[in-house]
């Protein structure tokens, strides 16, 4: 399974089997953030328990990453355009996710690399 395959799945057991074991994600306010595996699918699972559901659309794709718009529903009050960098490792796992807070600055950061 590739990170491109989990994400245009949009199931969340699909999504974690192509994280790294020690993933980091960083969100876009103070104690977002996630240092491993399992701390990224409990803050995932969480969010879905609340109501938030996700279709995944990935909007650019470099070498080693990708600009994934989550669309989410309901749109975080104050958020409506996040966006997530996913960078992967040679062994395709996605080893770091960024959120940003619209496309224009994730694809300026996936740039920038």
């Amino acid at each position: 399974m590739t990170v491109r395959e989990a994400i245009e799945g949009g199931d969340l057991d699909t999504f974690a089997e192509v994280l790294a074991p020690d993933v980091v994600w960083v969100g876009l306010l103070p104690r977002q953030l996630c240092r491993n595996r399992a701390e990224v699918v409990e803050m995932l699972g969480q969010a879905s328990r609340l109501g938030v559901r996700a279709s995944p659309e990935i909007v650019l794709t470099g070498d080693d990453m990708l600009v994934v718009d989550p669309h989410l529903e309901p749109t975080p009050a104050g958020e409506p355009e996040r966006h997530h960098l996913l960078v992967l490792r040679e062994d395709g796992l996605v080893s770091e996710v960024r959120v940003y807070p619209n496309r224009s600055a994730a694809v300026a950061a996936a740039r920038a690399e």
